[in-house]
């Protein structure tokens, strides 16, 4: 099978020769019909039969409808409506119908602009030459109405796109798209999407030029770059010497400096080694007195504890029976505490023995808290 020729270019360039002489393009139509065999048409130059569905009819009568049709004003190729073109093209590329969504349409417009007046869009599967394509279009074969040669030959319309690609059920697909105008908002204008091939090898020649000038005006600066390198160079390394010499100078008055520092700190250390000694023996002294101090006091606490509220001697020792520690049950805990300890001990102050109850409890939000109960047994 011949692989398809056809683009966007040559496909506007054949919608625009239709348009300027319609009944010169009839006699390229009026060529097919001699390649119909009953519902098969063999394309000159392809190696490949289709099958139509009017077979000749819609031929004929397209070439008597472009024998009485005026010539109407070429369209201009629009960069923003070949890509809304595309966009299409890109949606349908999977589909067995070509149908696509109305809103799906005015989003892909949208994106890049707004048009007035009219607005059209055809589509072709199968189509493997532009010429085939064009052809296509005007015959319309299988829809009695022949709504796709409005897109082409529409009074009115000025701007066109085109999109041709691959399809995965129909082999090839094109998408036309036709206004009267259109505001492009993304580019400043409707900038050329067909350049001329001679502009371009021109353009090529000049950026290569351009682009020669440009190494050349590199050399020249990398050269002027290298010889200030090299001068700089030499003033570092002048620098250098000048900054060593002074650090050498900087390392021998650092050397009389530690020195000095080290003899001071000698002088320090033996001044501060006596004053320890001296802090030392006063410290010990100081304990010593301490401690007879609490050998008295003890002594003093002792005989306290012998006196009596009841005319009975109170033992001392024995009260180390009465310190308890218990944790609270949880069915006993008061509100907002989540754990508590109760802890039992006697003192004794001025001659009388009490029952010190002291409560430690952790509340429900993690906080601690202490509670004290006094109790006098005397």
């Amino acid at each position: 099978m011949s692989k398809p020729t056809a683009c966007a270019k040559e496909i506007i360039e054949q919608i625009n020769a239709l348009r300027l002489n319609p009944s010169q393009y009839a006699s390229k139509i009026e060529e097919y019909i001699q390649y119909f065999n009953g519902p098969i048409i063999k394309i000159p130059g392809l190696n490949v039969q289709i099958r139509t569905q009017e077979g000749d009819v819609p031929y004929k009568e397209t070439v008597e409808y472009l024998k009485k049709e005026e010539a109407v004003s070429p369209l201009i190729a629009s960069k923003a409506l070949c890509e809304i073109a595309q966009e299409i093209l890109d949606k349908v590329v999977d589909s067995e119908t070509g149908e696509i969504e109305e809103t799906d349409t005015e989003k892909i417009i949208d994106s890049h602009g707004s048009f007035t007046g009219k607005f059209t869009r055809a589509m072709d599967f199968g189509g493997f030459t532009s010429e085939q394509v064009v052809i296509n279009f005007l015959v319309c074969d299988g829809d009695p109405d022949r709504t796709q040669r409005e897109p082409l030959l529409g009074k009115g319309l000025k701007k066109i796109g085109v999109a041709f690609g691959k399809h995965n059920i129909y082999s090839t697909v094109c998408v036309l798209v036709s206004c009267t105008e259109f505001t492009n908002t993304v580019d400043a204008d409707d900038t050329p999407i067909f350049p001329d091939p001679e502009k371009e090898e021109e353009e090529k020649k000049k950026k290569l030029e351009k682009q020669k000038e440009l190494e050349k005006q590199k050399e020249l600066e990398k050269e002027l770059e290298k010889q200030k390198e090299l001068e700089k160079q030499k003033e570092l390394e002048k620098q250098k010497e000048e900054k060593e010499k002074e650090l050498e100078k900087q390392k021998e008055l650092e050397k009389q400096k530690e020195l000095e520092k080290e003899k001071e700190e000698k002088e320090k250390a033996k001044a501060k080694a006596a004053e320890d000694e001296k802090k030392k023996k006063e410290e010990e002294k100081k304990k010593e007195e301490e401690k007879k101090k609490a050998e008295t006091k003890k002594k003093a606490t002792y005989k306290s504890t012998q006196s009596t509220t009841s005319g009975q001697p109170f033992n001392f020792p024995k009260l180390k029976k009465f310190f308890a520690v218990t944790q609270v049950p949880k069915e006993e805990l008061p509100e907002g505490v989540a754990s508590m300890t109760k802890r039992d001990t006697i003192v004794i102050e001025g001659g009388k023995r009490y029952k010190k109850i002291i409560l430690n409890k952790v509340m429900l939000d993690g906080t601690k808290a202490t509670e004290e109960i006094k109790q006098c047994l005397d």
